[in-house]
């Protein structure tokens, strides 16, 4: 490493950065087959000579500015930063921020590896935004803190506490910056995921897993939005796709109740008439 003028070099690490000396990181030996590959957790605390810059980043970080002020620079945008601030600066960005001289900030971080979030930032149609004012986000970075004490090695289950914290922060960002039909965020995403799995079978563990939100969270803000639960959405869209099969294919019943994922013809034709009033094969009639 090469040091001049209050700053190091490192040249494996494509990185120039200044004081770290009241940064405190957790590094993670991390793992390629995690969709989250943590490489650091940390807490920067106010130093007014700290800087970080980037030519390349290898991975995506995402901070929290606690308190105080910075500037960041990415990809020839700039942006001043206050407290209640979160970033994200996407891999492969050219990037450089630094702590306000006079009100150096407070923050805490992550450093990590994952298409599965950027592609959920793709989805929330966030990909080319960087700062979000989002001061309700700091309970999460307290989180991974909290998590980052356990060690430098992830199991299975503090991975996936990772994970839904920052996924958790990504939908919090989201709730504020994407309105689909002026929808709730986690509604309108569930509502995508039941819509794309009418041939599928997919429950509602299966959503909160997804989303990593509780069910009750799920069911309440579903509810709100769609008047419905869930549950019932799914079975009336897999039902309504039965009606147009019934009418445009000449599928059997059973190949009908197969297709779509219902345990057996009996199960099916039995919540067809329930539901529509007739049987499967009546609808078929009535249409004919």
């Amino acid at each position: 490493m090469e040091e001049n003028n209050n700053r190091t070099v490192d040249p494996f690490k494509n990185i120039i950065y200044g004081s770290l000396q009241l940064e405190e990181k957790f590094l993670f030996s991390g793992n390629m087959e995690y969709p989250f590959n943590i490489e650091a957790i940390g807490v920067t605390r106010p130093d007014k000579n700290y800087f970080i810059s980037r030519a390349r980043s290898d991975y995506i970080v995402i901070e929290f500015i606690v308190e105080g002020k910075g500037m960041l620079s990415v990809n020839g945008n700039d942006y001043a930063l206050e407290a209640g601030d979160v970033y994200i600066l996407p891999a492969e960005s050219t990037h450089s921020y630094r702590a306000d001289a006079e009100h150096p900030y407070r923050k805490l971080w992550c450093n990590f590896y994952s298409d599965t979030f950027a592609k959920i930032q793709a989805d929330y149609h966030l990909s080319g935004k960087y700062v979000f004012h989002a001061p309700e986000c700091e309970e999460d970075f307290v989180r991974l803190l909290e998590i980052a004490t356990f060690g430098s090695r992830l199991n299975d289950n503090e991975w996936y506490n990772v994970a839904g914290v920052l996924l958790n922060v990504l939908n919090k960002i989201a709730a504020h910056e994407y309105r689909p039909e002026g929808s709730n965020v986690v509604a309108a995403r569930a509502k995508e995921l039941l819509d794309g799995a009418v041939f599928d079978s997919i429950t509602i563990e299966d959503l909160t897993k997804q989303l990593f939100v509780s069910k009750t969270i799920l069911t309440r803000e579903f509810k709100s939005m769609y008047g419905m639960s869930p549950y019932h959405y799914y079975l009336n869209k897999k039902l309504s796709q039965a009606k147009l099969m019934l009418h445009n294919s000449a599928m059997s019943v059973k190949e009908i109740s197969d297709k779509l994922c219902f345990a057996d013809e009996h199960y099916f034709s039995g919540l067809f008439k329930r539901k529509v009033g007739v049987s499967p094969t009546d609808f078929r009639r009535m249409l004919m």
